[in-house]
């Protein structure tokens, strides 16, 4: 998607559709450009909205930040009726920006547009839409300034939230991008496994500043998880595993048009002061490779979150939608030590280290032209480099990966020129064919021909693999 596609104000959309009057049953005879669930998408969300007599009813958009990719014809000069069957639905903020991450949940279909703004200090928030599982809440928005802004990275939403009026602050995760030097798009996930949410809900924001410019953007808005819920499997295994340090519990499994999650609770084995120490592991082995009943690895999406004190636990194993609703799940724990530091209850400074044998490695080799190019992993397996092509504005790489955790490994290539630069991705989404799970794309920006590169990966020297703490969850 190009910037290109949010230059239209929304005076210039509702000029664009003036005048273009629309039969309600030509929802239905949409061509073959626009798909099931974008027909689906915009007869729930628009209905409202179309207005006039019957049988002859306009239609009308909300603003520019709710219509990403409104495309533009070139050459039209008037809008006759028949145009109406070819208008572009308004693509999801949350479902784009996902899937440039390699999520391609169902969030377009199940989303409720918001499109509420307010605008301060020459800034407006736009909220666009909003949908919730039992799991996480979604919430997209747009930030479009009257000057340049930077550093909306780090503008996080879930501590600014209230649901039915209380306080609400836990882990998350956002994904964002900048559209221009005036705005930018997210989509922000909120869990909310502990706050127990009721089907329907309130949820009010409160931003008092963006991008250091003090001001007021309030909003207030409700959500339903009623729809998400009726094409959501949610199981109670009560399965019981045992761990070197800990007894576990799997109190929860939810299989969500959105989501895949495993609720956990757990008791040390041994009580130890301090264990949650920010930097520390929680509980070993707490990484959960999960494959479905083919075989096919999930794709995490954030895996060991929790709380713990000296003697207990609880934890939530995230990862995308799964195809198909599958007989089981296996698990493979995973032990992933890393190097990192905190502050103890007392104020006190402490740091965590690995041993030096346990230390990643970088295995590379150059591109040199000539492939297969085969990178080990160490225990994990290896990666096959099978082409390496560099076309105008990109350089993609095919490759395969072949181990314990192909998705997870997969995620480890790189590219990096003679200084040890990393050349930029373009493109997170690696698995491009859910056909060939195993079978891997990744685009990065151009390399230059005059320039020499190596492709790199690790050895996961520092990831130990529970074989034999893998276990099955029934789905039943």
């Amino acid at each position: 998607m190009n910037n290109n596609d949010f230059n239209l104000e929304e005076k210039d959309i509702y000029k664009l559709f003036n005048g273009i009057k629309i039969e309600e049953s030509e929802f239905n005879d949409m061509n073959e450009e626009v798909d099931q669930i974008q027909k689906e998408r915009i007869k729930k969300n628009l209905n409202k909205r179309i207005k006039g007599k019957k049988g002859s009813k306009a239609l009308k958009y909300g603003s520019m930040a709710a219509a990403i990719g409104v495309a533009c014809f070139i050459g039209i000069k008037a809008a006759p009726p028949t145009f109406a069957k070819n208008i572009p639905v308004l693509n999801s903020i949350i479902q784009m920006l996902n899937n440039e991450g390699g999520d391609h949940g169902e969030y377009e279909k199940y989303s409720q547009i918001v499109d509420k703004s307010v605008t301060d200090k020459g800034v407006t928030l736009t909220i666009n839409e909003i949908l919730a599982d039992e799991s996480k809440l979604v919430i997209s928005y747009t930030i479009k300034s009257d000057k340049k802004i930077k550093g909306l990275e780090v503008f996080p939403l879930q501590g600014l939230l209230k649901i039915n009026g209380k306080n609400f602050s836990g882990s998350g995760s956002s994904r964002g991008k900048y559209i221009d030097d005036y705005t930018y798009v997210a989509s922000e996930e909120a869990n909310i496994d502990s706050f127990k949410a009721p089907e329907k809900f309130n949820v009010d924001l409160n931003v008092s500043e963006i991008a250091n410019i003090k001001g007021k953007w309030n909003f207030a808005f409700s959500v339903s998880k009623e729809e998400i819920a009726k094409s959501s499997t949610i199981i109670k295994p009560n399965k019981k595993v045992s761990f070197p340090d800990s007894n576990i519990t799997i109190d929860k499994v939810v299989l969500s048009p959105i989501g895949t999650y495993i609720l956990i609770n757990g008791e040390f084995k041994d009580k130890v002061k301090n264990r949650n120490i920010p930097g520390g592991e929680m509980f070993e082995y707490n990484y959960w490779i999960a494959y479905d009943d083919k075989g096919v690895e999930l794709i995490p999406k954030g895996i060991g979150s929790g709380a713990a004190d000296s003697s207990k636990f609880s934890s939530k194993m995230a990862y995308t939608k799964v195809k198909g609703i599958p007989k089981h799940l296996t698990i493979l724990p995973l032990k992933w030590e890393s190097e990192g530091g905190g502050v103890d209850e007392n104020g006190k400074e402490v740091h965590f280290s690995i041993e030096e044998s346990k230390r990643p490695k970088e295995i590379s080799k150059i591109i040199d032209g000539k492939y297969p190019i085969e990178l080990s992993q160490g225990k994990m397996g290896k990666l096959i480099i099978k082409e390496i092509k560099t076309e105008k504005d990109k350089t993609i790489v095919k490759f395969t990966a072949e181990g314990k955790a192909p998705y997870t490994q997969g995620t480890s290539l790189s590219i990096k020129d003679a200084f040890g630069n990393d050349v930029k991705i373009k493109d997170s989404d690696i698995r491009k064919n859910e056909e060939k799970p195993n079978e891997f794309t990744m685009e990065f920006e151009p390399l230059d021909p005059n320039r020499q590169y190596r492709v790199c990966t690790g050895d996961f020297a520092n990831v130990e693999v529970g074989e034999d703490l893998k276990f099955n969850i029934e789905i039943k």
